[in-house]
């Protein structure tokens, strides 16, 4: 055997991993809380097209809530815990679906019982209603056609289905009770449109179509036992991941969520603090901005009074020097008078002195009132 031969023999061939992908992609990926045996895959709705659907009955297994075991049935009802651990995983939760303990039904029963629970972490652990069963696509053709499992939420299947059997039923004897028997049974007619937030699709109502033909028992057999694909963890199992976290595996997630959520509360009033002392800050400097207004204005009111006490001194300066200057005339006439006889040279020369005496007396007025204007003006400065 040629070595290009034992190689390939040793490695087994690509057809064959490739195989295993292609089936692996027709079954699609589905939650990690169901084990479907070998060769089943998943259906999802992936439009907004009407979808036509017929759901195949199986043999119910151990623990289904609406069948007794062994009787035809055709979905099972379970529950699960979304956002569990540091991945946010999904789990089936054992209280609500098998009876069991819950480590994580008792954690969330224990914020609740919490004044100072955190409610956003209640919501987001409580239990989510959902359901799965057997179906084929009727789109696809009738010799391809296989049975496979959809899993969907009580919300947006199981409340269209409901209402579309309350709608059907008039009597014990007119109803669609029995919709999905082998003989004489019927296939559903979806609308689907978008989910809640645009995610997923929605089955927003159902109709009741007959078969052409019943189901035979290769598709009977073909059915999955639904009660047997639940994963369901041992209490242990939960408690752990409830637990795990990637920096400290002692401390739930809930108690660093809401230690994280009190800091974060802490430094937005701290910030809101800090704001506030700046706005006392600003207010004090407007107080102070407005005291230094009032004492300008002060001000501008002693200059004006001073100003107007300033005008008042002139004016009675000028009536005086009106008054010296009349006193002057008068001493000049009088002098004129007295002194007829004397000669015209002299008089002139008299009078001439008499001006040179009051002109330095003006002068010295208004050089006393400079100088007192100055010094009102110091007096203003250091105020």
């Amino acid at each position: 055997m040629s070595k290009r031969r034992k190689r390939k023999a040793k490695r087994g061939s690509v057809a064959g991993a490739t195989r295993k992908r292609r089936e692996a992609a027709a079954q699609g990926d589905g939650p990690s809380f169901l084990a479907l045996p070998e060769g089943v895959g998943f259906f999802a709705l992936k439009s907004t097209k009407t979808a036509r659907v017929d759901i195949i009955p199986y043999v119910v297994g151990k623990g289904n809530p609406r069948a007794d075991k062994g009787a035809d049935y055709w979905e099972r009802t379970f529950y699960i815990h979304r956002n569990v651990g540091p991945n946010n995983n999904w789990v089936v939760c054992p209280a609500r679906t098998a009876k069991k303990k819950c480590p994580i039904c008792e954690f969330v029963n224990t914020l609740r019982e919490d004044e100072d629970g955190n409610e956003t972490l209640i919501k987001a652990l409580n239990t989510s209603r959902r359901m799965v069963m057997n179906l084929r696509d009727m789109s696809e053709d009738v010799k391809e056609r296989p049975v496979r499992v959809m899993e969907t939420s009580h919300a947006y299947f199981g409340k269209a289905m409901d209402e579309a059997l309350t709608l059907a039923y008039e009597d014990d004897e007119d109803n669609m009770d029995g919709f999905c028997d082998a003989e004489d049974g019927n296939y559903l007619k979806m609308v689907v449109e978008k989910g809640y937030l645009g995610k997923g699709y929605s089955v927003e109502s159902i109709g009741f179509k007959a078969r052409k033909e019943d189901l035979d028992d290769e598709v009977l057999d073909a059915a999955v036992c639904l009660d047997d694909i639940l994963i369901i963890k041992d209490y242990d199992d939960l408690k752990e991941l409830l637990l795990q976290d990637d920096s400290d595996d002692d401390e739930p997630k809930s108690k660093r969520k809401k230690r994280r959520t009190s800091k974060k509360k802490k430094d937005e009033e701290e910030d809101e603090d800090f704001d506030e002392d700046e706005d006392d800050e600003f207010d004090e400097d407007e107080d102070f901005d407005e005291d230094e207004d009032d004492e300008f204005d002060e001000e501008e009111d002693e200059d004006k009074d001073d100003e107007e006490e300033d005008e008042e001194e002139d004016e009675e300066e000028d009536e005086e020097e009106e008054d010296e200057d009349f006193d002057e005339d008068e001493d000049d006439e009088f002098d004129e008078d007295e002194d007829e006889d004397e000669p015209k040279t002299k008089r002139k020369k008299k009078t001439t002195k008499k001006k040179k005496v009051s002109k330095k007396k003006t002068t010295k007025k208004k050089a006393t009132k400079k100088k007192t204007t100055r010094s009102k003006k110091g007096r203003r400065g250091r105020k």
